[in-house]
């Protein structure tokens, strides 16, 4: 990425995927200043021997970072990713410099993914559909009982949660965002959830169908539907090019499966955020060639269950590959 101007970026309480992106380490409480070629981390004296053995470039120890920040950047004219800021943060800057915010630019070039970003988040999927696999569900009584299986067989197995797992039976799982409770396993549950591996995510979602009832098999029917457009939209990937026409294209297949419109996009990038460019939208055109994507057709119906059948896949422009 070329920029006009230096860039700062601030790693607080909680990761930071364009911090952890341009510098390739993840130390709290850091700021990373790009100025030209030369990359610069300041950090609290607590950081300083871990910076120093991690990051390649010069660190600095700070005791006022806002200070020494301003002494170091000579330009009048300051690259933020506003995104990811404190309001006190940036109008402390907005004090000494002219802001420019590049967390389009920043987000655009994480989409285009390296061979081993594709490699870690094979790892992450490869290792949620394990853990997805091997559920029990005799042994398992409410929504809460699978999240806890979840979270542990994920720690267990060495692994982070990429996300708070959804996990939503029978009229909550026509909830999309749902939040697991204590609420007695019916005949659909739906699981949606991923893992991460060296801090890159994985997203899929998983139906589960117990019984044989006439809603059960009604939903069954429909969750192969789902299948159907998704696996289609994977072996056509390569005429889409960009969100706007996946997005486009997902809508026919929805009309042609007399499914309600979808109530979200059909899908999302992914990787160091489980949620991050391209956008799968007819409102971005964002270019598909080389991201790695969670698609995701579902069908809703309100007070009866929801489902959602949702894979992550990369896509090198030529060919897709679900992961």
């Amino acid at each position: 990425m070329q920029l006009k101007n230096p860039l700062l970026l601030y790693r607080g309480e909680e990761f930071n995927a364009n911090f952890y992106y341009q510098t390739g380490v993840d130390i709290d409480h850091s700021f990373f200043l790009l100025d030209g070629k030369t990359k610069i981390l300041l950090t609290p004296k607590m950081n300083y021997e871990f910076a120093k053995k991690t990051f390649k470039g010069k660190v600095i120890i700070y005791s006022n970072p806002i200070k020494e920040i301003i002494e170091l950047i000579k330009s009048k004219s300051l690259c933020l990713d506003f995104s990811s800021l404190s309001a006190s943060l940036f109008i402390k800057l907005q004090e000494n410099f002219k802001l420019e915010n590049v967390s389009e630019e920043l987000l655009k070039e994480r989409m285009v993914k390296r061979a081993d970003e594709v490699a870690k988040t094979k790892k992450a999927v490869h290792a949620t559909k394990e853990i997805l696999n091997s559920i029990d569900f005799s042994k398992h009584k409410i929504e809460l009982d699978i999240k806890k299986f979840l979270l542990k067989e994920t720690l267990e197995q060495g692994f982070e949660q990429a996300f708070n797992p959804i996990v939503a039976t029978d009229k909550n799982s026509s909830f999309p965002h749902y939040t697991p409770a204590n609420v007695k396993l019916g005949s659909i549950i739906l699981i949606d959830y991923g893992v991460k591996y060296e801090k890159y995510c994985a997203d899929l979602t998983r139906c589960f169908f117990l019984g044989n009832g006439k809603k059960t098999k009604e939903a069954k029917a429909n969750y192969e539907k789902l299948q159907e457009i998704l696996h289609d939209l994977v072996d056509n990937l390569s005429n889409f090019k960009d969100g706007t026409g996946l997005a486009k294209a997902s809508e026919s297949l929805f009309e042609k499966y007399k499914f309600p419109k979808l109530i979200h996009s059909i899908g999302h990038g992914v990787g160091l955020d489980v949620h991050e460019f391209p956008r799968l939208s007819e409102k971005f055109n964002d270019n598909l060639t080389n991201s790695i994507l969670a698609i995701e057709p579902a069908v809703y119906f309100k007070g009866k269950y929801g489902l959602r059948f949702e894979e992550t896949i990369y896509f090198d422009g030529k060919k897709a590959k679900i992961l």
